[in-house]
């Protein structure tokens, strides 16, 4: 793989016409790259679904661990913990 700066150096060496085109197709690139990007959370929760996901806390809820629950629930003497 070559480096920017060698792709950018052979580039200057083309032709206008050449340069043009593979200016096009560098643009169209890089739109292609924008639009596959999800658009940015706007609005009220914005702060609070950013966020979502990415905290821990000590404290054991269902969600913690919800198999060992869900087999408790399920399960044949139908205790829960």
């Amino acid at each position: 793989m070559r480096t920017a700066e060698e792709i950018i150096e052979q580039a200057k060496q083309l032709p206008i016409e050449e340069r043009r085109r593979v200016l096009d197709a560098l643009k169209a690139t890089v739109l292609q790259d924008r639009s596959a990007e999800p658009p940015p959370v706007e609005g009220p929760y914005a702060r609070s679904l950013a966020l979502a996901g990415t905290m821990h806390s000590n404290f054991d809820d269902v969600s913690a661990d919800k198999y060992k629950h869900l087999a408790a629930a399920y399960g044949d003497d139908h205790e829960l913990p």
